[in-house]
């Protein structure tokens, strides 16, 4: 029995050695962060974690400001159909638009300036009229004057053609 008793003691011995030996591992800090059966059984499964994302995917994910441009589903729905820009305008229709503006634009610039040339030479003229209206004036005595001598000169040749016309007669 003695044996037996040894024997005992002795595997009480190992056994209080594991016990110590335990309390070791199960103060130390890696264990810690080891899950227990508990944790293992509530964990998900393969299925549950199928559709979750990796930390990959979360880092090739656009960010805010990548899709901060992008349309929204309503911005597309009120977005106007094939059919509603079939009658729009194009950039070339833009673009010709442009030029024929600019070109009328250009013809209008030389027309004000034609324009503003012939008002410049009207007033000038407007200006002239005073001094047309003095030598209209004197133009008009001059003529009134010659008027007269042209008078004068009929009636001495009409007193001249009397009077030949009478010796004419005598004459006869």
């Amino acid at each position: 029995m003695e044996d037996r008793l040894d024997f005992i003691l002795e595997k009480l011995g190992e056994l209080d050695s594991i016990k110590e030996r335990l309390s070791q591992l199960a103060s130390k800090e890696d264990l810690k962060q080891m899950a227990t059966k508990d944790d293992i059984r509530n964990m998900a499964t393969k299925d549950d974690i199928q559709n979750m994302a990796t930390k990959d995917d979360i880092q090739n994910m656009a960010t805010k400001d990548d899709i901060q441009n992008m349309a929204t589903k309503d911005d597309i729905q009120n977005m106007a159909t094939k059919d509603d820009i079939r009658n729009m305008a194009t950039k070339d229709d833009i673009r010709n638009i442009k030029d024929e503006i600019q070109n009328m634009a250009a013809k209008q610039d030389i027309r004000n300036k034609e324009t503003d040339d012939k008002f410049e030479r009207l007033f000038k003229e407007v200006a002239e009229i005073p001094s047309i209206k003095v030598a209209v004036l004197e133009l008009k005595e001059l003529f009134e004057d010659f008027m007269e001598v042209q008078k004068s000169m009929y009636s001495i040749i009409g007193e001249h053609e009397l009077a030949i016309r009478s010796l004419k007669r005598k004459m006869i």
